[in-house]
């Protein structure tokens, strides 16, 4: 599969420097879900270059908070994604990225970074919501 960009580079621009990132790292949160099965794989952090880099390749590129850089979603595994679509929130602090995922997504190498489910410590879904809605 070869990657696609998602817009030139000056509108990719124009959106990159549209963002609302945040004040204390430059960030705006990246969610990354499967294209074709809407399964949230991961999240992650994207600073203006990574927005930037993102939309004129097609491939995912994040700000790694932790390791303080730049960094190309499957530079070491191979684990690439490739970006089908880049969605904005309303407050333009948030993006989505609809992506097709070689590989694992998580660094723990699951498919996604949302393999726990705890839902089960929780009362019965629809019992609690007609609860809450009745109170």
């Amino acid at each position: 599969m070869e990657p696609r960009p998602l817009a030139p580079a000056d509108e990719a621009w124009r959106i990159a420097a549209g963002l609302n990132y945040r004040q204390r790292d430059g960030t705006v949160i990246a969610v990354v879900q499967d294209v074709e099965t809407g399964e949230v794989l991961m999240v992650a952090h994207m600073d203006p270059i990574a927005v930037f880099l993102t939309l004129v390749t097609g491939l995912a590129h994040y700000w790694s908070t932790s390791r303080r850089r730049l960094w190309l979603k499957g530079e070491t595994s191979g684990h690439y994604q490739y970006v089908v679509e880049f969605r904005t929130d309303c407050d333009g602090d948030a993006v989505l990225l609809k992506v097709v995922q070689i590989g694992a997504a998580c660094h723990t190498g699951s498919r996604s970074c949302f393999g726990s489910k705890y839902s089960r410590l929780l009362p019965e879904p629809h019992k609690l919501r007609s609860k809450l809605l009745a109170d």
